[in-house]
């Protein structure tokens, strides 16, 4: 039986606008500003640096690493609090957390950094029991079924009694199910269909009311 759902975050709960503009607008922008070049040189010359870490490192996540690696003269708070604004819930989020919230404990699990869970979900922090980085608290990323076992000791649960809800097919569908969660895969973009796959999250609350 499930008594835990646990949410990706950007993508899922989150629009990815707050962190594209923090990773792709801002940072390039101080790189610009630091190194005197022009902006399109400095976003190729960032994002190439992006590329070469790539999302299974620990290091993709971390806003310190890239703020030292690229000689940036500002706080992660600052830089983050920059782009406040830009936070976009989707609009089912609040609801569907209100209803799930009702009969089981709900959590965070995502592959962003402390800082960014904590910043995006300030408003919403109260339907989660658990706000978890697993980079930053089990430094591991989502690719491997470890993370999530990980997950599940922490919450005190069995793998079967947690489900996990992402955009991401390899980390937030593929990787729990490997793990022994129920996983629902998320595709906003409708390009497939099956019995783990919803569009949105009303419809992942009709999937899990089911069971």
């Amino acid at each position: 039986m499930i008594k835990i759902i646990s949410f990706d975050m950007d993508g899922t709960l989150v629009t990815s606008n707050y962190v594209e503009n923090v990773w792709l607008e801002g940072v390039p922008t101080l790189y610009a500003e630091r190194h005197r070049i022009d902006l399109e040189e400095a976003k190729k010359l960032v994002y190439d640096e992006y590329m070469s870490v790539g999302t299974s490192d620990l290091r993709w996540y971390d806003l310190l690493h890239w703020l030292d690696r690229f000689d940036l003269d500002i706080s992660r708070v600052d830089l983050l609090e920059r782009y406040r604004d830009e936070i976009e819930f989707y609009p089912e989020t609040e609801e569907v957390l209100s209803i799930l919230s009702e009969k089981f404990d709900l959590v965070v699990a995502s592959n962003g950094a402390t800082e960014f869970v904590e910043f995006e979900l300030e408003s919403l922090k109260h339907q989660f029991r658990e706000i978890l980085s697993v980079t930053s608290k089990f430094k591991k990323v989502k690719n491997i079924p470890e993370t999530f076992l990980d997950l599940c000791n922490y919450l005190g649960a069995k793998p079967e009694e947690v489900m996990h809800i992402g955009d991401h097919r390899c980390f937030d569908y593929e990787v729990p199910k490997e793990a022994g969660l129920s996983a629902l895969y998320l595709d906003r973009d409708r390009m497939e269909s099956g019995p783990d796959v919803v569009h949105d999250l009303r419809e992942a609350v009709e999937r899990v009311m089911r069971m």
